[in-house]
């Protein structure tokens, strides 16, 4: 099939679910086109770095796997399209006609629609011949905070939901609201890179030409993944902090949704212990700064992850919880446990099910006991338990009835 897929994320942003079944179904020979999420006319005013790049990229159509995956950037959308319906139906006609002159260009004829926006909706009216049309709910859109009129916003999902051919949702909290619009709505959670995530349990070339097994030690003891005087790791990333007994990590974007409070106050009680953040930083984060053991890395490509996680002792998940995170599969914790490290987290619905291999906090306080209680417990046994639950976490597992479900809708129109 050709795909267009309208991503939520940028491509070259943090890598979740569309990203990841995006290559894969173009491994299996797809071809596809991923649209990033729109920019506004006012997003320059708040980030001007979309000066420099997204707004001098708008309408261009960018090859970045030869044959298979395209990238394209949507024209610059009128604001307030999630708060008035008459403005989202303005931006996707826009999106519609560019759609049309890209499609040309690639010369496909009849593409299957795989979205990730409720906006999308408007999209279907423009006229364009669609194989079909696949929704993946993956958020709960009217929680989100911004310009955003919940109202509206589950108009256009609902509106969605009913018209695409298939729907899946990430959450049974997503599911189940899906399926007050329509019953065939299938839960697929969100999963885990397992291979690529993998080598953060592998073994590591040292600069003197050794093998290092990170994390285990040849007694069985567990290491903090820094290396000896003797031997510079050459896969430890240069901006990881030096000087601390333990490294406790968190990787993903850093939003009003992450607990900053929590994080700061479990960073204030832990000051021979190094907190790293890697991700973009998107909320007030003046508590982290303030303290001189949190480090703001910033967001770091995709490739080097398992770099970074490799030497972090103990891995978070710090949502607050609240009526949007309610509904989030977190991939970041199927990531942890396929590098096999401890994972601690708050309580998300979706998350409590992998107790006990991931502690899982009901308070602040549980939560900073967990953090302390799997520094000074773990194992290369828990390692083992964690890497063999993620396998069967694995992306490739969740896209097979996927496309089974798909095709059968396609075969039934």
């Amino acid at each position: 099939m050709d795909i267009v897929c309208i991503g939520a994320a940028e491509w070259h942003g943090i890598w979740a679910r569309a990203q990841q079944f995006m290559v894969r179904l173009a491994r299996q020979g797809h071809r596809i086109l991923y649209v990033d999420p729109p920019i506004t006319y006012l997003a320059p005013l708040k980030n001007p770095a979309l000066w420099k790049t997204r707004w001098q990229e708008v309408d261009q159509l960018q090859e970045v796997d030869a044959g298979r995956i395209w990238l394209y950037q949507p024209p610059v959308f009128f604001p307030f399209h999630g708060m008035r319906r008459s403005i989202n139906r303005m931006n996707q006609r826009r999106l519609g006609s560019s759609l049309r002159k890209a499609l040309k260009q690639l010369r496909w004829d009849k593409p299957l629609l795989w979205t990730y926006l409720p906006g999308s909706c408007d999209l279907l009216s423009t006229g364009f011949p669609w194989q079909g049309v696949v929704y993946d709910c993956v958020d709960d859109h009217a929680a989100f905070s911004g310009f955003i009129d919940p109202a509206v916003m589950v108009d256009m999902e609902n509106e969605l939901a009913r018209e695409a051919d298939a729907v899946f949702a990430s959450a049974m909290t997503l599911r189940d609201k899906m399926r007050r619009v329509r019953e065939d709505v299938t839960l697929v959670p969100n999963a885990a890179d397992v291979e690529h995530f993998r080598q953060a349990y592998g073994r590591c070339e040292t600069a003197n030409g050794e093998q290092s097994v990170a994390g285990i030690l040849s007694d069985g003891k567990l290491s903090t993944g820094k290396p000896d005087a003797e031997a510079t790791d050459i896969c430890t990333p240069s901006d990881l902090p030096s000087g601390f007994r333990h490294l406790i990590g968190f990787v993903g974007g850093i939003g009003d949704w992450i607990d900053v409070s929590l994080l700061a106050r479990l960073a204030a009680g832990q000051k021979e212990s190094a907190l790293v953040l890697i991700g973009p930083v998107e909320t007030d984060v003046q508590a982290l700064k303030s303290l001189p053991n949190v480090f703001l890395l910033g967001r770091k490509p995709y490739g080097s992850l398992p770099d970074y996680i490799r030497h972090f002792e103990v891995c978070l998940s710090p949502f607050r919880i609240n009526e949007l995170t309610l509904s989030v599969n977190p991939v970041k914790v199927y990531e942890y446990l396929a590098a096999g490290k401890p994972v601690v987290s708050t309580a998300l619905p979706e998350v409590t099910p992998f107790a006990p291999v991931v502690s899982v906090a009901k308070d602040e306080e549980s939560f900073i006991e967990a953090v302390r209680n799997a520094l000074a417990t773990d194992s290369p046994e828990k390692r083992a338990e964690r890497l063999a639950l993620a396998e069967h976490h694995s992306w490739d597992a969740r896209l097979e009835p996927m496309l089974q479900e798909i095709q059968q809708k396609l075969g039934e129109k």
